[in-house]
């Protein structure tokens, strides 16, 4: 699944903003705003989704139904539509995009078990392989035959995803005996009140990260650049995703977890600064790969932090409300304000900011990740000691 996964991300993901701007005719700030929109609806639909994932139908079928609807949302969005029906069908696509990788994450934790869990990103690793060879071919074929061909390539290959999934046995959701109003979102902030403090970090670096991954490909295509060095700077990425990835469970048993989010915010913050500073196409493609980096450390990191906060049943709920912290919000305010930045004030000033953001993503990490399951070095099969609340455990941000 993962291995499939990574084609779609790659159609998808690196070429958008180069996509709605010469497909659609959509300049920075539209860009921003639609991507904005899109974010809202993803903030909206992410926890339901988790909700019904955990309680309902069952982490499978809902991401079933979202490779489904997002492959027809994504052929709908490729006809030249007027703006308010370009924005329908990116919403559709969003509400259904957003239920896929906190289901597929999930299902790979429930398969590690406790005892396994810092090996999430061995099995992750593979989707970056894919993604890195996907980016690389598909960039080559945008840049030949047009961008109209990004969303026909996503569509197949979710589809191609959808079929791998059948074959995979069906999970059964638990349902919730007391969870109040809020289902299963409440549940989670119920059996880990620290989480409020990780989402603080979440929500800074990816805001930081919206802003600046966003219009990287406008930048690239501003100073002379196509698709194929979008597609070429992304695939450098997703092969060094690859690697830091399969080696992140070696990582996070000898410096513990909160080092290693903080040293992903870290790569964030220099990455955004030298993509502004930065003018030749070809170098600013080269250093798009530190997005791979800072992606997989940051990452598979947060989805074990989940792993070791939140109760096994609660595992896509509390995925879902990471990645709508992180591409809900962040996209609302990161791309939403960053369009009208990069037009308005320039590239500069944009990745200045992102930077900023990223370096104060690690300092609140620094605090909010601060108690011995989150931070000191465990090794594979430790028996791991549950979290206490974050108002037992000292000084606070």
């Amino acid at each position: 699944m993962f291995l499939l996964f990574g084609f779609a991300i790659a159609a998808f993901f690196p070429f958008l903003a180069l996509y709605l701007e010469k497909f659609h005719g959509l300049d920075a700030s539209q860009i921003g705003v639609l991507i904005a929109i899109t974010a809202v609806a993803r903030m909206i639909a992410n926890p339901l989704w988790g909700h019904y994932a955990d309680t309902k139908l069952g982490r499978l079928l809902v991401l079933q139904i979202c490779l489904l609807g997002s492959g027809a949302a994504a052929l709908v969005l490729n006809v030249q539509w007027a703006d308010a029906a370009v924005i329908a069908a990116a919403v559709a696509h969003s509400v259904f995009l957003v239920g896929q990788g906190s289901n597929l994450d999930a299902i790979a934790l429930v398969h590690l078990g406790d005892d396994r869990m810092s090996e999430y990103g061995r099995i992750r690793g593979w989707e970056s392989l894919t993604y890195a060879t996907g980016c690389l071919c598909f960039g080559a074929v945008l840049q030949l035959f047009g961008m109209g061909w990004a969303m026909p390539i996503y569509a197949v290959s979710v589809f191609l995803v959808f079929v791998w999934t059948l074959q995979i046995r069906r999970d059964r959701p638990v349902a919730l005996e007391k969870h109040g109003r809020l289902g299963a979102v409440g549940a989670v902030f119920h059996e880990a009140p620290r989480f409020w403090w990780f989402l603080c970090a979440v929500f800074l670096v990816w805001t930081g990260f919206n802003a600046a991954w966003n219009f990287i490909s406008l930048r690239i295509a501003d100073q002379g650049g196509g698709a194929f060095l979008v597609g070429l700077g992304t695939a450098l990425g997703g092969v060094l995703e690859f690697f830091t990835m399969r080696s992140s469970a070696r990582l996070q048993t000898r410096w513990g977890l909160r080092k290693v989010y903080m040293l992903g915010c870290c790569v964030y913050a220099g990455g955004f600064l030298m993509w502004g500073a930065v003018s030749s196409p070809t170098a600013l493609s080269i250093l798009t790969m530190f997005e791979g980096v800072g992606f997989s450390l940051l990452f598979t990191t947060s989805v074990v932090v989940v792993g070791r906060l939140v109760p096994k049943h609660l595992y896509s709920t509390g995925n879902a409300i990471t990645a709508t912290v992180g591409f809900g919000i962040g996209p609302i305010i990161g791309a939403g304000v960053g369009g009208f930045v990069y037009q308005r004030l320039g590239p500069g000033v944009l990745y200045v900011s992102a930077s900023v953001l990223a370096l104060a993503a690690a300092v609140v990490a620094w605090f909010a990740l601060r108690i011995p399951a989150l931070d000191r070095p465990q090794a594979l099969g430790e028996e791991i000691v549950p979290v206490p609340p974050f108002p037992d455990t000292g000084p606070t941000v």
